[in-house]
């Protein structure tokens, strides 16, 4: 389960030196990588002022760009950015809610998911109140929400947002578990033959439960979604990892 990463935080931190032996690195040893890019408007253009290129053609001259890359954020990536990305079959990790809690603009998902590329939901390493997948599932639907339809007053409805950017419930879903597997190359999040059983026990009866009694009788789409928009930590009865009971509560 846990296995070594080249992580270099991002390349306003490092030296052309420090990038390049990392490359060298990832490349000798077959190691995964894992960087921020294009996080904010900040370190974008940053790395645009230091090289005259992007974040992802800057990483991918310096070999940290590969197969087993995971982009974190890449916010500000352009369609140039998502082919050369989508090229190498590197994979990004969305942070919906570090992204809104640091006020950094919304990853255009949609556009990432139209044009094939392998995306899953990341926490930043809970940059933010919560380091729930259940949490981030409902920040990507909200803020891909936000980003199609805008949010400044000041503008007029036609030209606030960003048409089709919107994601639903169980895309979130499908984007923390069989998304982000395949973003790692890992087979998990799906229950078919060759995965590992990774799995929750969700319980919506449980004392001081959000999901609302009346999406218990529910067709299952509806209780699904019901669970998705409101599971938490007291919800979640059992935790299976690789078939193993890693964790289990007795509900009240």
């Amino acid at each position: 389960m846990v296995q070594p990463m080249v992580t270099p935080r991002f390349i306003p931190s490092c030296s052309d030196a420090v990038l390049r032996g990392l490359g060298e690195i990832a490349a000798d040893y077959q190691c995964r990588v894992q960087t921020h890019c294009s996080e904010s408007d900040w370190e974008h253009q940053f790395v645009i002022d230091r090289f005259g290129r992007t974040d992802t053609v800057m990483l991918r001259e310096f070999g940290l760009l590969q197969r087993n890359t995971i982009l974190a954020h890449s916010n500000y990536i352009s369609a140039q950015d998502m082919e050369l990305i989508k090229d190498v079959g590197a994979g990004i990790a969305h942070c919906p809610l570090s992204n809104i809690y640091f006020s950094h603009s919304v990853f255009p998902l949609r556009k990432a998911l139209d044009k094939g590329l392998r995306v899953g939901l990341g926490t930043d390493i809970s940059g933010g109140p919560s380091p729930s997948l259940f949490e981030n599932c409902r920040y990507a639907i909200s803020s891909s929400r936000m980003l199609e339809d805008g949010v400044d007053p000041s503008r007029g409805s036609s030209d606030r947002g960003s048409s089709n950017s919107r994601i639903n419930f169980k895309e979130a879903f499908w984007l923390a578990t069989a998304g982000g597997a395949e973003a790692l190359d890992i087979p998990v999040g799906r229950f078919e033959k060759g995965y590992k059983f990774d799995a929750l026990l969700i319980d919506p009866h449980v004392l001081g439960t959000n999901i609302p009694r009346s999406a218990l009788g529910a067709p299952a789409e509806d209780l699904f979604q019901a669970i998705v928009y409101n599971c938490a930590r007291v919800n979640i009865r059992d935790v299976w990892v690789d078939g193993i009971s890693r964790h289990s509560q007795q509900i009240i």
